[in-house]
């Protein structure tokens, strides 16, 4: 048996949960509420000193990173197997996995700063802010929350990260315009990795992601969504919406 440690079924949580509801694996839900910032919580940073979901742990032993997750997920246990058997599709999938995390990841999540942190700073009590910070373990983590709730992004880095996120998802529908799957023709981590992110885009940045500017990406959602195993992550528990 598995314990995952995740959020909301979003972004790196998200790639997760797919992963062992595809491959069918049993597994310990721990919820870790962002909001609550129990990712910080003593008890939490004795799991991942880095404070930071998701985290796997398969018999004692701990594993952090998302992509990292998966592949030992899709190792460890047996079919349906998510990685190509041809070492060379293999290494196209893991060009996807990369350059999500590279790429499309980090172009979506400073956006998604940009529009809600000076908000969510603002909205809470004084010196609150300020408390919460100190209790973020990563310095780099710490800076970036600072200059987010200040609105200290500057135009050239929106005006970046924008352009990134619309050439990752042409990037995406590029690549599906005559494949149902990004590799290989078959379901892979690349597709997990990929939708993880990508789910989120059309409702947060509609005029990049729709029916008529990429219909193929359009399409390769729903394909994606009436997965089973993409229907049961997508239907965990989510506070988020709760709230």
């Amino acid at each position: 048996m598995i314990e995952l440690y995740h959020a909301e079924p979003g972004s790196n949580s998200l790639k997760v949960l797919q992963a062992v509801h595809e491959k069918g694996v049993p597994f310990v839900s721990h919820y870790v509420d962002l909001r609550r910032f129990e990712q910080h919580d003593p008890e939490f940073l004795k799991i991942n000193p880095a404070g930071q979901v998701p985290v796997l742990v398969h018999d004692g032993r701990v594993l952090t990173e998302s992509t990292v997750i998966n592949e030992y997920i899709d190792t460890v246990f047996e079919r349906p197997k998510l990685r190509p058997a041809d070492p060379y599709d293999e290494a196209q999938m893991r060009i996807w996995t990369k350059f999500v995390d590279e790429v499309f990841r980090p172009s979506l999540s400073h956006l998604a700063w940009h529009r809600v942190m000076p908000a969510f700073a603002d909205a809470l009590p004084p010196g609150e802010f300020e408390k919460r910070l100190e209790r973020i373990p990563l310095q780099e983590k710490r800076d970036k929350w600072a200059l987010a709730a200040r609105g200290g992004f500057t135009e050239r880095e929106i005006r970046t990260w924008r352009r990134q996120l619309g050439e990752a998802v042409d990037r995406l529908d590029a690549a599906l315009q005559e494949h149902d799957w990004l590799v290989a023709d078959m379901f892979t981590l690349a597709d997990i990795a990929m939708f993880a992110m990508a789910f989120g885009v059309p409702p947060g940045f509609p005029e990049l992601m729709n029916a008529k500017r990429t219909p193929s990406a359009m399409a390769w959602l729903e394909r994606m969504r009436a997965r089973p195993g993409v229907a049961a992550a997508l239907a965990m528990p989510n506070r988020t919406l709760a709230a």
